[in-house]
């Protein structure tokens, strides 16, 4: 049986190596790309990832006496430089010059799929002169890569060195070919204040480089850099930087022990970026930099700044403003990943940030340290007196969740008093409860006291220590202010530091709650002599102003009434102002004014009357619940140009309307446009709203029509007693005489 089973074991295992064999070929297949795919990293072609099989190939043009210099760094690849018709194979680096003018070739090939690293320089012109010039003497100088704005040559996720974005053949690069210890030199001029920036990208030798200043005299720096090796090829290396003190240039002297070295400097320069304009800080903010850089930065008593060196440690000076002068220039030096913590001094309204480094970088940010958020930091001791101003002690206004404050100990902040002001009646009882949370409990102690109004001495007080994980405590009040305070059970341990180290504060949050025991006695206040006399004056004035509209209402009543008497006594009303207008007796305005007035007025008539007082109707409809009648206007009576003007009745004679509007119909052409509707109506387009009309009213309306039809249709429509219902007059009236049409 084991026999049995071992030889069924095998079978299988020998079944899955040969499954295994078969999917792994076809697996490499499926992953592997057709082309070779080149990487390009800050502009430059930095290497290739090959393809079995597959000849990656680069060419490019030489002149006569042009070098040319490839690195190159893989594991099974097979790098070919053809040149001058030679074909030389490439294991690490090489040189090579062109004998004639002529087309380089390079090709990389590999059994497997590998990503080949190279570095190449396609040209360098050795022209780099080979003297070091005396100050004063004439030295030509390529144009340098000019950081015009800062920040726009780095990535600060990446560093602070200054990134290029091209092959070695621009300005951002310096390319030479050192021989038999024969020095190269160039010139980078110069400001005051600029910075040139240095780091070999390519080397395939040591090398060492020298920087010397020169204006009138010369300076050497003691600051260069040396390689003693070839450079891996792409690594990445640290910029050197140097700044100019006055006006001049540069000399850059490189050299190297080596027979023949070729090399790619990366070159920039930065300008003077110092300034001293004042920040206003909200968010945080990353600043940069080269040499020094001055930055002043607004602040009050409780705004603390924050500085975290970012990739470089550097040094600086912190000034202070206080009442209008600069106090205590103190030496700090800045640490990379390690945040540095600023406190303002009392009455500080600016901090000035001296910073000194070759390169630097650093995040700048605040925080406010008041307590409640009150703008404040909280006192330590309560007011000694009522006489004093308490205004500087933030106010705890029960009841009120989640207030943040802190004890900041960095600055021997060891206790926070607060104000309780409480009002109410007199003789009233105010149960208040003040509540702490913090993460650091067993460090704080909570005092809450009673104070007597008159002679500010403590009534009742109560002085507690965490419980079971708890710090609460509740008093009984009168209307007054109190005072309750948060603080340190070991002050002595807690301001064992220098003021503004960097101590971690200790964060708390206050809760309080509002009970009221007794509301006390409601204070009578009896009116004065002069009171009462002037409320009677006062309620005698109230009651003849409310009887005002009445007396307006009844006036209009009786003027209406009046004209409506001396309307009935009239006929052919419309037809006597048309008289007036021909005879010049009155003008049309003043005749459209009367005509409004006469509108109200004589509704107070019944409907035959008021009918037969403005003269015969031009159209009219009469059925069984509604009467209507149309009178056509004189067009001089018009308030609109080129306007036409009716006259419209309606009498209800059974039923109640709602929702009613009246409809004014164009047969033919263009439909007509209300306007200038006199009793005011809200109306729109072709329609006059008149809303609600009961059984028994009359209304009488003015309009203006305006369009180009000849005749207009008139209907009423709404719902009559809750049904829908519309009442058109058959006749169609004529707007435009034959002579206008």
């Amino acid at each position: 049986m084991d026999g049995r089973n071992a030889t069924l074991r095998a079978t299988m295992l020998a079944l899955l190596f040969v499954l295994l064999a078969v999917a792994s070929p076809v697996e490499t297949s499926a992953q592997t790309p057709e082309t070779n795919q080149e990487t390009v990293r800050d502009g430059r072609i930095v290497g290739v990832l090959t393809t079995p099989d597959h000849t990656y190939e680069r060419t490019w043009q030489m002149d006569q006496g042009e070098w040319t210099s490839l690195s190159v760094d893989c594991d099974q690849c097979s790098v070919m430089l053809e040149l001058d018709g030679i074909t030389t194979i490439v294991t690490s680096t090489l040189n090579e010059q062109a004998s004639e003018n002529q087309t380089a070739r390079m090709t990389i090939t590999s059994p497997i799929q590998e990503f080949v690293s190279y570095s190449l320089i396609e040209t360098i012109n050795e022209t780099n002169p080979t003297v070091r010039p005396s100050p004063g003497e004439a030295m030509a100088s390529s144009q340098a890569w000019m950081c015009q704005i800062e920040g726009d040559c780095f990535d600060a996720t990446r560093g602070l060195d200054s990134i290029p974005s091209s092959e070695f053949d621009s300005n951002q690069f310096l390319t030479g070919l050192l021989q038999q210890n024969q020095a190269e030199f160039f010139a980078v001029p110069a400001t005051k204040g600029q910075t040139l920036e240095l780091k070999f990208s390519h080397l395939t030798g040591d090398v060492g480089l020298q920087v010397f200043f020169q204006n009138e005299t010369e300076t050497l720096f003691a600051q260069g850099i040396s390689h003693n090796a070839p450079l891996p090829t792409n690594s990445p290396t640290d910029s050197e930087y140097w700044t100019a003190e006055e006006d001049g240039r540069f000399i850059v002297k490189v050299s190297s022990q080596s027979p023949e070295t070729a090399y790619a400097l990366m070159r920039a320069v930065h300008l003077n970026q110092q300034t001293g304009s004042m920040i206003e800080l909200g968010t945080s903010l990353v600043l940069h930099g080269h040499s020094s850089k001055t930055v002043v930065v607004e602040t009050n008593d409780t705004f603390a700044l924050t500085i975290e060196p970012l990739y470089r440690n550097f040094t600086g000076q912190v000034e202070q403003l206080v009442s209008g002068s600069w106090l205590s220039a103190t030496p700090m030096e800045f640490t990379r990943s390690e945040a540095s913590h600023l406190y303002p001094y009392p009455n500080a309204s600016a901090f000035k940030l001296s910073i000194a480094g070759e390169r630097f970088a650093f995040e700048l940010s605040g925080k406010s340290f008041a307590d409640l958020d009150s703008g404040q930091e909280a006192p330590t001791v309560r007011p000694s007196s009522n006489n004093l101003s308490n205004t500087s002690w933030p106010q705890l206004y029960p009841p009120v969740e989640g207030m943040e404050g802190e004890l900041t100990l960095a600055i021997h902040d060891t206790a926070d008093v607060f104000k309780i002001e409480v009002t109410g009646y007199e003789s009233s009882i105010h149960l208040i409860q003040v509540k702490v949370l913090s993460e650091q409990l067993e460090h704080l102690q909570l005092e809450l006291w009673d104070i007597d109004q008159s002679t500010w001495e403590v009534v009742d007080e109560r002085v507690v220590q965490p419980v079971n994980g708890k710090l609460q405590t509740a008093l009984e009040l009168q209307p007054g202010t109190h005072f309750a305070r948060v603080s340190h059970v070991d002050v002595v341990n807690a301001t064992n530091h220098s003021w503004g180290s960097n101590v971690e504060r200790l964060p708390y949050v206050l809760s309080t709650a509002y009970t009221m025991i007794d509301e006390g006695d409601e204070p009578y206040f009896p009116p004065d002599d002069s009171t009462v006399k002037w409320g009677e004056v006062a309620r005698w004035v109230m009651g003849l102003l409310f009887l005002l509209p009445c007396l307006y209402f009844a006036l209009m009543f009786s003027a209406n009434r009046k004209l409506a008497q001396e309307l009935s006594i009239k006929t052919s009303q419309l037809q006597w102002y048309k008289s007036q207008m021909d005879a010049g007796q009155e003008a049309p305005a003043t005749l459209r004014k009367s005509l409004d007035r006469s509108l109200q007025a004589i509704t107070q008539l019944d409907w035959a009357t008021a009918c037969g007082t403005w003269g015969p109707t031009d159209i009219e409809h009469r059925t069984d619940g509604l009467a209507m009648a149309v009178w056509r206007l004189d067009p001089r009576l018009a308030k609109q140009e080129r306007a036409l003007p009716i006259m419209v009745g309606i009498h209800v004679i059974e039923g109640n309307w709602e929702l009613a509007a009246l409809r004014f119909d164009a047969p033919e052409g263009e439909g007509w446009t209300v306007g200038q509707v006199e009793p005011k109506f809200l109306h729109r387009g072709e329609e006059i709203f008149v809303d609600t009309m009961r059984e028994g009213n009359l209304t009488f309306l003015t309009l203006e029509l305006k369009g180009n039809a000849s005749a207009v249709d008139i209907e009423m429509n709404g719902r009559c007693n809750g049904e829908a219902t519309a009442a058109r007059i058959p006749r169609t009236l004529q707007m435009r005489s034959r002579e206008e049409e």
